[in-house]
């Protein structure tokens, strides 16, 4: 008849012993094992079994043991303060148990009497401080040792640990073929949690923006890891050049020139801070990060202010809503001059857009999708099923919403104004179907908005001297804190 094991609760704690005295009775491999144990913390060890193996001959030999080669007596738990028994014999180890228990000095038994002892331990592995224990409360000891040698595996793979981006920009791909590559929330917590199983990745968070998708990750095996990577976000379909992968002191650059706007279709912008932050605190949410990756993402934030600092003076820093309003200066004019505008969405580029067409005079067509805004002077508020019907009487259209396809569709074309209408689409994925772009409908996406700027914005040299500088005076951060993920870096 099978039995099943006895389950006991336990409260975990690492025994200070080193000084004291630690007595383990029986010489067989199971004290082999735990005399090993104990010498690695520092106590003194009393061994006490007729015969041993030999291991346990050439500690007591080397002076390393104190082996007294005879059956357990009672005396020998004199000054002890831990005890292990280990023999062969279950009516010999119930008798050290019941003698340490009277003297009130806690014992383990390594047979079928461990239920009744004091402690129990675990399986143990040790790799520099690092000390793992798994424990299953006595319900399997076999499921124990595999999980432990799995977590030993996995920590020897620490060594090597390091930073890595994986991901494709605006510099790379077009608009029109980084829109299918964006994943919308619940397509990343399903990407998440496909990454968060690659063995070699410890933390990572995914950004993603309206001209960025990437993966950045702490991972032990960078080469590994960013082929899996690559696959699992599907960049590996995209021909060569067409998605960045960096790695170590370069990954961590690259974040830090993000988080300060360098990287941004429109250089300066802050939005990306406010949109970093989200990254990684939907990364904590689904548990994808921890303290490496936030260590890191405070670092280079904390860098990036430095850039925005130093940088401010060459760049006229300004908003993609800021830009988005400069053009539409350009093309359309301003005050009573200027037609009737259409703004799509009511986040924070969209009340960007409208407070700035109202402080410019212009007479506002609002669009609301879910939630209704207040209404501001100048404005007029309608639901997004009245876009159609609206159309005609606006000379340009502003979108800017997050949805995963066009709300401008093609269809809307017969309805805009036949004088002409300038289409300007701050979505990504795009809020404005393409093929809607004919004759007197004019189309600025995201790209185009860029390049506008830049243009008008001259030369990024100073600019790109000043981040480089920056970013290596401030290379020690990175180090101390890849050094903490790898205790042997920084020996």
């Amino acid at each position: 008849m099978i039995t099943e094991r006895p389950v006991r609760k336990t409260f975990p704690v690492n025994v200070m012993l080193e000084g004291r005295t630690a007595l383990v009775v029986g010489g067989g491999r199971v004290g082999l094992r735990k005399v090993e144990l104990l010498l690695d913390s520092g106590c003194a060890i009393r061994l006490v079994c007729p015969d041993c193996v030999p291991e346990l001959t050439e500690l007591s030999a080397a002076g390393r043991i104190n082996h007294l080669p005879r059956d357990f007596e009672p005396s020998d738990l004199d000054g002890v303060s831990i005890v292990f028994a280990c023999t062969d014999d279950r009516h010999a180890n119930r008798t050290v148990l019941e003698a340490a228990r009277a003297v009130k000095v806690p014992c383990c038994c390594a047979d079928g009497n461990w239920a009744d002892g004091d402690f129990v331990t675990p399986a143990i592995a040790r790799s520099g401080d690092f000390l793992l224990a798994v424990s299953t409360n006595g319900r399997s000891c076999r499921q124990a040792k595999m999980m432990k040698n799995r977590l030993v595996r996995q920590l020897a793979s620490w060594s090597g640990s390091d930073l890595l981006v994986v991901g494709t920009n605006h510099y790379l791909l077009d608009a029109d073929t980084r829109a299918a590559f964006h994943l919308l929330p619940e397509d990343r917590v399903r990407v998440g949690g496909m990454i968060q199983q690659l063995r070699d990745i410890h933390e990572f968070f995914i950004l993603n923006t309206c001209n960025r998708i990437e993966v950045v990750a702490a991972t032990s095996n960078p080469e590994a890891t960013a082929a899996a990577i690559g696959r699992l976000m599907r960049f590996d379909t995209l021909p060569s050049g067409s998605f960045i992968v960096k790695r170590g002191f370069d990954a961590f650059s690259h974040l830090c020139r993000v988080a300060a706007g360098l990287e941004s279709q429109i250089s300066g912008e802050f939005h990306v801070v406010s949109q970093l932050k989200d990254s990684l605190a939907e990364s904590v949410a689904n548990g994808w990060s921890g303290p490496v990756i936030h260590e890191l993402g405070d670092e280079a934030l904390r860098i990036s202010k430095l850039i925005r600092n130093e940088v401010g003076q060459y760049l006229a820093v300004s908003e993609i809503e800021d830009v988005a309003l400069r053009y539409l200066d350009e093309h359309i004019g301003a005050n009573g001059n200027a037609p009737q505008v259409m703004v799509i969405g009511t986040g924070m580029v969209g009340r960007g857009v409208v407070n700035g067409l109202i402080k410019r005079g212009l007479r506002v067509v609002w669009v609301y999708h879910h939630q209704r805004p207040t209404l501001l002077q100048g404005t007029e508020i309608i639901p997004m099923s009245q876009i159609p019907e609206r159309l005609g009487g606006v000379g340009a259209v502003v979108s800017a919403v997050s949805s995963p396809k066009p709300v401008v569709t093609a269809e809307c074309g017969p309805f805009m104004n036949p004088g002409g209408v300038l289409m300007v689409d701050l979505g990504m994925p795009h809020n404005i179907a393409p093929e809607i772009a004919i004759g007197d409908r004019r189309l600025v996406d995201l790209d185009e908005l860029k390049n506008w700027w830049r243009r008008k914005n001259g030369s990024m040299d100073r600019v790109e001297e000043c981040c480089a500088a920056i970013l290596g005076d401030n290379r020690y951060s990175y180090d101390r804190i890849r050094n903490s993920m790898n205790p042997a870096a920084g020996a």
